[in-house]
């Protein structure tokens, strides 16, 4: 067999849908978005349930009121998981950063968390505009951010952000911004708390 025929014959579908990937922004930035959403249900559905099981053996139940916090703090964590440096799991992963584009600098934990408010209420199109304008999606615009390629990291960086991070005045900001976000989804969806 020839080293052509053996090239060809490595050519997989994995190994064509990995090439076209790599080699369209495109492609990459919206397998960031959706390996995002994955990683971030991973993170949070099964502690979410362990929890609900574990309070319900205990004799804790869950009234509408605990139900509604345990949802607004899933959906919160989801919301601010580009926190640290502007890089969510999958940005560390593939290689992005979320920046301020006006200065150019790693976007503030401010402005991550108000580019992502736009997820609960418009995930599907948020990917439509994402692909079509890789760099800025609807939160971008509002948030004034984008995303550029940065370097890869492991997913353990997270925990050595983590334990560097320090109360700042954003952190203050994003939880009243986040209060009066989720108040005004429980009243415009009356059927979640």
């Amino acid at each position: 067999m020839t080293k052509n025929n053996q090239n060809s014959n490595e050519m997989t579908a994995a190994g064509v849908i990995k090439k076209t990937v790599d080699g369209n922004y495109r492609f990459r930035r919206i397998s960031s978005m959706l390996l995002d959403h994955f990683l971030m249900c991973i993170l949070i559905i099964p502690p979410a349930i362990i929890l609900t099981i574990i309070s319900e053996n205990i004799g804790i139940k869950m009234n509408d009121g605990m139900g509604f916090f345990v949802f607004f703090l899933i959906v919160f964590v989801y919301l601010n998981k580009d926190f640290f440096k502007g890089k969510s799991p999958a940005k560390r992963i593939l290689g992005y950063r979320v920046i301020n584009k006006k200065t150019e600098k790693p976007a503030t934990e401010l402005q991550c968390f108000v580019r992502n408010l736009t997820i609960c209420v418009a995930w599907p199109l948020e990917v439509i505009v994402g692909f079509i304008n890789p760099e800025r999606r609807i939160g971008g615009f509002i948030a004034n951010t984008k995303v550029v390629e940065s370097e890869k990291e492991k997913l353990k960086s997270i925990w050595i952000d983590l334990r560097s991070t320090t109360l700042k005045l954003n952190f203050i900001g994003i939880l009243i911004i986040g209060g009066i976000y989720f108040y005004g989804l429980s009243l415009i969806l009356p059927n979640i708390n």
